[in-house]
């Protein structure tokens, strides 16, 4: 009989060298640097009015570590240190300037990369919350609609290598607003009077009406007794007529006036009003108002 040799195994010195390269692989990674950065992906603000006082919105930061780490926060994107600029719905070059700071009163301007922001210490089984505040500042009359733009948010060691990052979109809608009020009253007021003391045909009397507007809106014009003063003591006794301009031009009060404006921004409007005939009239006070109603489109 002929006997075969022996054969010889060598599957389970392959097997052991593919697990030690395997175990080396592992230890490496849990030596390496463990922080996790954690952001919502949108950041959206309150609806912002410019004649309004803006609020504070919160960005939430979170770092994470199962080891421990330390590490360094920087944003980028900013236009500046501690301010931020949103693009607008329409490609105009305008932007909503917003401030960013580790206070909600805007009292600690956050550092824009390459300074860093924040220092992050994180023990093991640990996170750290960091809250950036972002303010629209305050009067910008800038078009009604959608404005946004995108940060990045970077996590770096001590020796500036990349450990996580986290890019955020912050937008704030913009409203449609208007704001109108006589320029030559004491300090501005919604309210104007124009006295014409003892009534003559053709006496003038005028107020100038600032409207500051960011969308096209109308000003309607209705005159409640449709465009003739009316005798406070005597309503039903004959009326003397009035006429009414703005900017020269006359606008006629039988039935309410609508006046479209196309563009926003500030206009100037000039109100005059000429009294008619006062003949056969009783004596008396006589009055009228108009009211002007402005609507943002």
């Amino acid at each position: 009989m002929t006997r075969r040799p022996p054969r010889t195994h060598r599957w389970p010195l392959v097997g052991v060298a593919v697990l030690l390269a395997s175990l080396a692989a592992s230890a490496l990674a849990q030596t390496g640097p463990d922080c996790r950065l954690d952001s919502p992906a949108a950041v959206t603000l309150e609806r912002y009015r410019p004649d309004s006082a803006p609020t504070a919105g919160a960005w939430t930061l979170r770092v994470r570590s199962t080891r421990g780490c330390v590490a360094r926060l920087q944003i980028e994107g900013l236009s500046e240190p501690g301010r931020l600029m949103l693009a607008g719905p329409a490609a105009t070059g305008d932007r909503l300037a917003l401030s960013i700071s580790g206070q909600p009163s805007g009292t600690e301007p956050v550092a824009a990369a390459p300074v860093d922001a924040a220092s992050i210490t994180v023990g093991p089984q640990q996170d750290q919350t960091l809250r950036l505040w972002l303010r629209p500042e305050p009067g910008q009359w800038l078009a009604a609609g959608n404005w946004q733009h995108t940060v990045l948010a970077r996590l770096i060691d001590a020796q500036g290598r990349t450990l996580d990052t986290r890019e955020v979109r912050i937008s704030a809608q913009v409203d449609a607003t208007v704001r109108a009020q006589f320029s030559d009253t004491a300090g501005g007021s919604q309210l104007a009077r124009l006295d014409f003391g003892l009534l003559q045909q053709g006496a003038r009397r005028s107020t100038t009406l600032d409207v500051q507007a960011n969308t096209p809106h109308s000003v309607v014009l209705e005159s409640t007794q449709r465009g003739h003063l009316t005798n406070a003591r005597a309503p039903q006794s004959p009326a003397i007529a009035w006429t009414l301009r703005i900017n020269g031009q006359t606008v006629g009060l039988a039935t309410a006036a609508r006046l479209p404006f196309a563009a926003g921004g500030r206009q100037r409007h000039v109100l005059e009003a000429e009294i008619g005939s006062v003949e056969r009239v009783l004596a008396g006070e006589y009055r009228d108002e108009l009211q002007i109603t402005i609507t943002a489109q």
